[in-house]
């Protein structure tokens, strides 16, 4: 029996656009980018440390968090996350069509 509940692919999915949703409102694309390309290799490795240090007090916490830490520990999803940031970054980034005409 574990005390940590399974996460399904939908509440995976879920959990991604509520990450990114966050980092938008507070307009943290470039500081989230620098970390998760940073720490996106170690986050196995960070998702087992959060379980071990959380575990005496995850049935306390509620599901929201042990979501977080089941979703962000996988690499596909930080690497979704990255290219999710990306994008926008991109679409930012495109020069405006409309031009002016030079001034004469």
């Amino acid at each position: 029996m574990s005390i940590f509940d399974d996460v399904t692919p939908g509440e995976e999915a879920e959990t991604v656009d509520t990450v990114y949703k966050l980092i938008k409102e507070r307009k943290l694309e470039t500081a989230a980018l620098l970390i998760l390309r940073a720490a996106g290799l170690f986050a196995p490795l960070a998702g087992a440390m959060g379980r071990f240090f959380l575990g005496p007090v995850t049935p306390f916490m509620g599901h929201r968090e042990e979501k977080w830490i089941w979703t962000l520990e996988k690499t596909e999803n930080v690497n979704k996350l990255i290219a999710m940031l990306e994008a926008d970054e991109e679409k930012e980034a495109e020069p405006c069509l409309e031009t002016t005409p030079p001034a004469s």
